[in-house]
């Protein structure tokens, strides 16, 4: 008797195993054929060698950056050629980072958006936040394919020894889902710095060796990638899942380390055609957090196609203009949080 049913078991699960290999065969095969969904490709630590490249070098801490001292000319979607310059210091500025400078120093962090990628560096609005007072000056950290914790990385390493008076991070849907990734492949590939969490804390992640199964899902399975992305959806608008949780946890590096410096914060999301889609947990997690901050998807002056280099998603000029207003405009708002040391030093001793 004993032996018979552990016999059913057996058969029992192993046809409902063999019926779950035919439906996840069968919906692979379905999505293969209409080539709606590519595979995740993830990536792992270690897959690949960053190589050698003509306008970006290796940086171990933030990933990468620009060549010091470079000039070269890219053309973005639509056909628009633009000239990119670094500084010394290999990043889009017309100027060196100065840290004695005795202006308001506004330092910003982000990805493509807020480096400016298919407009003049004049045109971006960190510097025409820059441009439009006489006491300030802009610092962009920014780089091209920036993940949010390459965002977090930029302001640890680069811009808070610096000492500015105010850091501005700007965040886009897509920096919140390379901070799952170990590499990117927009303008080169390159290997990033990537985290996991290990107990409750955030840990860089070394070279892995993930098993063929695993290699498999992540490198060929379409299913496995619907999969990802609707957990990705749900990273949205639930506490739950990796692209929530890493993220969150990255957010909170990033507050404390402008605290421990004594330096105010404000986040900025900036969302991208067509559907300007929101992050409600992210809304949630700030107003929960008290931070300062701007989602720009609920804001009308940047939701305008004239706002975007279509078909390309990057903000245009225009695009550009409306976000520094919308920045000077909260600067004017919150004077606290957004004049020099020196300045709040005078004015308490007065």
């Amino acid at each position: 008797m004993v032996r018979s049913r552990i016999t059913y078991l057996l058969c029992l699960n192993t046809a409902l195993l063999g019926g779950l290999v035919a439906l996840f065969a069968s919906g692979e095969l379905a999505l293969r054929e209409t080539g709606a969904v590519s595979p995740a490709r993830l990536g792992w630590v270690g897959q690949f060698q960053t190589p050698p490249g003509e306008n970006y070098v290796v940086d171990e801490r933030i990933g990468w950056r620009l060549k010091p001292n470079h000039s070269f000319t890219l053309t973005a979607d639509g056909g628009r050629a633009q000239t990119y310059r670094s500084n010394s210091d290999g990043f889009r500025a017309d100027h060196d980072f100065d840290p004695a400078d005795k202006r308001l120093k506004i330092a910003f962090v982000g990805d493509s958006f807020t480096f400016g990628w298919g407009v003049g560096y004049d045109e971006t609005f960190a510097a025409l936040v820059e441009q439009n007072a006489k006491d300030r000056v802009a610092w962009n950290f920014a780089m091209i394919g920036f993940g949010l914790d390459q965002t977090w990385l930029s302001a640890r390493h680069e811009a808070l020894p610096l000492r500015p008076d105010l850091m501005v991070a700007v965040i886009s849907e897509n920096a919140f889902r390379r901070s799952l990734f170990s590499y990117k492949t927009a303008s080169g590939l390159m290997n990033k710095p990537a985290y996991k969490i290990a107990g409750g804390k955030l840990v860089r992640r070394t070279a892995e060796q993930p098993g063929p199964v695993w290699m498999w899902l992540d490198q060929d399975s379409r299913l496995w990638n619907a999969e990802v992305r609707a957990a990705w959806w749900l990273g949205k608008h639930l506490p739950v899942g990796d692209y929530w949780r890493l993220n969150r946890m990255i957010l909170d590096e990033l507050r404390e380390d402008c605290r421990h410096a004594g330096v105010p914060l404000l986040f900025i999301y900036l969302p991208a055609p067509p559907g300007f889609e929101p992050i409600p947990m992210l809304r949630r997690y700030m107003r929960e957090a008290g931070a300062n901050y701007m989602d720009l998807s609920q804001a009308g002056p940047v939701s305008g196609s004239k706002m975007y280099l279509l078909p390309d998603v990057h903000l245009s000029s225009a695009g550009h203009r409306a976000v520094a207003n919308l920045i000077e405009r909260w600067m004017a708002a919150h004077p606290d949080a957004s004049q020099s040391r020196k300045s709040l030093a005078a004015g308490a001793a007065r």
